[in-house]
């Protein structure tokens, strides 16, 4: 069991509701809806002389489906990165509070150490000179 989620139960857990990934989605579909409308840009040039409108329209009718194809795939592709991210970043926190209860542990027993060898200094320092003496 994870020792931060032991010591820290009311710690941050990232929703996994996909809203958090709605302004990735839009942002990646009009990316690619963007792209998409490059790529019909110089597939008409060759014929927006003799037929401007129907270029227009053309262009237009691309934008308007490849919004409409695209939306389903980026807005999972856009989840799966936001969630994606979130465990990452939760893995991340509990690492750091890990290394953070271990520096506190490492602390307290030296802490800990110190106090003892405080307490008889006596004892320590007969030792030593009773392994002195039987050299």
């Amino acid at each position: 069991m994870n020792i931060a989620a032991t010591l820290f139960p009311r710690s941050y857990n990232p929703p996994t509701k996909p809203e958090n990934a709605r302004g990735l989605a839009a942002l990646l579909l009009a990316a690619a809806v963007a792209a998409l409308a490059v790529v019909a840009d110089q597939l008409v040039e060759t014929w927006l002389d003799d037929h401007l409108f129907l270029a227009w329209v053309a262009l237009w009718a691309v934008v308007f489906a490849g919004s409409l194809l695209l939306t389903g795939t980026v807005r999972r592709m856009s989840a799966r990165a936001v969630a994606g991210l979130d465990q990452w970043a939760a893995r991340r926190a509990q690492a750091r509070a890990a290394a953070r209860l271990l520096a506190i542990e490492k602390r307290a027993a030296q802490s800990a150490a110190k106090a003892s060898a405080a307490q008889h200094p006596v004892k320590a320092s007969s030792a030593l000179d009773s392994h002195l003496f039987h050299i």
